[in-house]
């Protein structure tokens, strides 16, 4: 089950509890009112955080957990390279550690089974045994060989795959498919992970968009992120500097296009789909296509993209459509009454 379908099984009252960990629906999935909706609904929520985030405001109980800086393990980086983040400081106050916290749930509703370790590293061992013979093996890996080569590239075989004889020394695998490489499922027919040992290429189906644009929604939305703010901002959006160099959301939009809609840089535009409408301060750049405007999702409450976006989602991935959906765009008559609001983080 993925997020999005999580949400729709709370509207339709098969959920009525929820646990969430670093989670901030509220500012990260599309058509917010209905999660809001959603989150009203529910009758026990629990959220996990180190920070007191937007959705966290609707729970029931909040648990403070922690940042990497104050616990260790690993993780793996897009390239495949799993690398160690070492504890710096301990959690403040009454802040636990997230595996902690849920170990703690799980003895308090006496189903412990599994969830009795006693340190990341005892969590890390176990890891490497399920993974053993994957695609992505961590049995070769260990700590002291991540901290001793700045990180192992996955996978990496504690035994040969081939021969089945140990591998102590494997260096890991920085570089997959190559041409004579052996894997557990083409077993030396090929670099790729089928059994003639050969690669695939996947032709996907075109399909529109679920919300086009039209005659009465003339324009794309896209969203996305900007490089000085991260996710859904419950870290970024504290930090001064951070803020400073984009401080809110703007309607990014074509020179082209403001000019059609007598629009000029740090106006105040409004921006409308079927879900909602949302006013913001315009950016002209030459960075977009005329027929397009984009709006970063990093905020929340009334500076929130995601109370326009569409909540369709790819039928495999079940990612949802952020990327695309049909609005139309008009100067406003002046700001909006919570421009002057701050956040209650500020």
């Amino acid at each position: 089950m993925d997020a999005y379908e999580i949400f729709r099984k709370i509207d339709a009252g098969e959920i009525r509890g929820l646990l969430s960990i670093c989670f901030n629906p509220m500012v990260s999935l599309p058509d917010n009112a209905f999660i809001r909706r959603a989150l009203e609904k529910l009758e026990f929520y629990v959220a996990i955080d180190f920070f007191l985030n937007d959705s966290a405001r609707f729970a029931d109980i909040i648990l403070p957990g922690s940042l990497q800086e104050e616990d260790e393990g690993v993780v793996a980086q897009v390239e495949g390279r799993v690398i160690k983040i070492n504890k710096a400081v301990d959690c403040p106050g009454e802040a636990r550690q997230d595996w902690v916290i849920i170990q703690d749930i799980a003895k308090a509703l006496e189903r412990p089974h599994g969830m009795q370790f006693n340190s990341p590293r005892e969590i890390f061992e176990e890891l490497r045994i399920a993974s053993k013979g994957g695609i992505a093996d961590y049995s070769g890996i260990t700590w002291e060989k991540v901290e001793q080569n700045m990180g192992v590239f996955w996978p990496c075989p504690s035994h040969d795959p081939k021969t089945g004889e140990p591998t102590p020394d494997h260096p890991g695998t920085p570089r997959l498919f190559e041409r004579d490489s052996y894997n557990s499922v083409a077993k030396g027919a090929g670099p790729f992970y089928f059994p003639d040992g050969k690669a695939r290429f996947n032709v996907a189906d075109y399909r529109v968009p679920v919300d086009d644009i039209s005659d009465e929604y003339p324009l794309f939305l896209t969203t996305g992120r900007v490089v000085s703010q991260f996710l859904s901002g419950t870290q970024t959006r504290r930090i001064g500097p951070l803020v400073k160099q984009y401080p809110e959301p703007r309607i990014e939009m074509h020179p082209r296009l403001a000019e059609k809609l007598g629009i000029k840089n740090q106006d105040w535009t409004t921006a409308e789909t079927r879900r909602g409408s949302i006013t913001l301060r315009a950016m002209v750049v030459t960075t977009i296509r005329p027929d397009t405007i984009f709006v970063p999702y990093h905020w929340a409450g009334k500076k929130s993209i995601n109370q326009l976006t569409v909540a369709a989602q790819d039928p495999i991935s079940k990612i949802p459509q952020y990327k695309v959906c049909g609005c139309r765009v008009k100067k406003a008559d002046g700001p909006p009454e919570y421009a002057s609001v701050l956040e209650p983080q500020q």
